[in-house]
């Protein structure tokens, strides 16, 4: 029987039963224990401060959490799940060091507990991928011209900087989200308790500073009814910032198979049986598990739509959500910041997409547009010259002048056309 809440039952719960309820959570619980420490240490203080314990009492919990931070850090203690939670693992190893750790536990319960430690892990969740994004959109990548498209198809030409720049830009967008739910996650829960606060003379803006929180979440009832809230908007900006690295995914994948963009042998793979295949798995991968990501945000808005005010223990699936989510946009990041440095562009093969896409075509309505010739009417005669291409299986750089300005309808020269077909291709 649980010691912290046995007192009200005469049997304690079946192994099966505990084994269901705290089995996946104490796994789930390793990324907490720092935070556990750190947020029973503030606690700590915050009772000293206002003589709910006595300065010894106080002082002997401390050390005993300090030592036990630290062989954390060293792997010296480990989480028992007989004890349910990373919050029973801690008071209790804090009881053997010294007996005024069964104090520590006062005006908190493990409500408001695990919201403190899943809100500094989301801060330090979301600060950190913000720096792997920074670093991400800084990758620079080597100058050249680029095919634009439009419905998979060859549109215009445009250049590897504005290619790379709209990724970049996107990413900025990403940042910024995440900037912003950083803005609601840094509130301190804590002294919420169970849901409608305590009756001690806590300090919540003590425990706040201490702990780096810019301000207190007030109402006690809906900061514990939040749990859940936090996780989906960050899960939510997430799956957004999952679908921009799919999506660059995807399209390094169609381009390297075009032969435009050309991927390094030692971010690739091979076939166990065909002996001339070069697989992109890893970007393959990236695009696949960003329905992972979607799929535990849904996890958490689903948890969350059927649950009344207070706190339900639904609501411990949301910590494998965001967790699960967080890990997987990392680790992607750090694959992609490896395609955008390893892969190169094929210049030659770059230059002759666009020449058989009649990328120039675009450059040569706006040329007969500037010599005065209404822009729908340039525009016709622009597509006549691409009729005629298709018609005689070539391109537009390989049209001769005189054909050219007999389709156009415009006298144009050998010095501009050529210089013509040039710029077009070359942005």
């Amino acid at each position: 029987m649980s010691k912290i809440w046995g007192g009200r039952f005469s049997s304690g719960p079946k192994n099966d039963v505990l084994a269901f309820n705290s089995s996946e959570n104490i796994e789930l619980d390793k990324k907490l224990v720092e935070y556990d420490i750190k947020g029973s240490i503030a606690h700590v203080k915050m009772l000293q401060k206002q003589k709910i314990l006595k300065k010894e009492e106080g002082s002997a919990i401390l050390k005993a959490l300090e030592e036990l931070l630290k062989e954390w850090k060293a792997g010296k203690f480990r989480l028992d799940p007989k004890l349910e939670d990373v919050h029973m693992n801690v008071e209790s190893a804090v009881s053997k060091k010294t007996p005024h750790g069964k104090k520590m536990h006062v005006a908190r319960s493990r409500n408001d507990q695990v919201l403190l430690d899943m809100r500094m892990h989301m801060r330090d969740e979301i600060l950190e991928i913000i720096d792997m994004a920074k670093k991400l959109k800084k990758v620079k990548l080597k100058a050249g011209p680029m095919v634009g498209y439009t419905h998979t198809r060859v549109a215009q030409p445009i250049t590897v900087k504005l290619w790379s720049n709209a990724f970049s830009d996107g990413l900025c967008r990403d940042i910024e989200r995440l900037q912003d739910c950083y803005k609601r996650v840094n509130r301190n829960p804590l002294g919420a308790c169970a849901l409608a606060g305590t009756g001690w003379n806590i300090d919540r803006e003590y425990t706040a500073k201490l702990l780096g929180f810019s301000s207190v979440q007030e109402n006690e009832l809906d900061t514990i009814s939040s749990r859940g809230e936090m996780e989906a908007e960050m899960l939510s900006h997430l799956s957004i910032l999952m679908a921009r690295l799919s999506g660059i995914a995807e399209e390094i994948i169609w381009l390297s198979e075009k032969g435009l963009i050309e991927l390094p042998d030692d971010l690739c793979t091979g076939s166990s049986i065909m002996p001339n295949k070069k697989n992109p798995d890893i970007l393959e991968l990236v695009r696949g598990r960003s329905g992972r990501v979607y799929g535990v945000l849904m996890q958490c808005l689903v948890v969350k739509k059927g649950l009344i005010s207070g706190y339900h223990s639904d609501m411990q699936e949301t910590k494998y959500a965001l967790m699960q989510g967080a890990d997987t946009v990392k680790s992607s990041i750090e694959i992609m910041a490896l395609v955008f440095k390893g892969m190169k562009f094929n210049q030659k093969e770059i230059m002759h997409e666009l020449d058989l896409g009649f990328a120039q075509a675009t450059k040569i309505a706006d040329y007969l547009a500037a010599k005065g010739v209404p822009f729908r009417e340039a525009h016709a005669k622009s597509g006549n010259l691409v009729k005629f291409c298709e018609k005689n299986k070539t391109t537009i750089s390989q049209v001769e002048l005189k054909d050219a300005e007999k389709i156009l309808g415009t006298k144009i020269g050998e010095k501009n056309w050529k210089k013509l077909l040039v710029d077009a291709l070359l942005k």
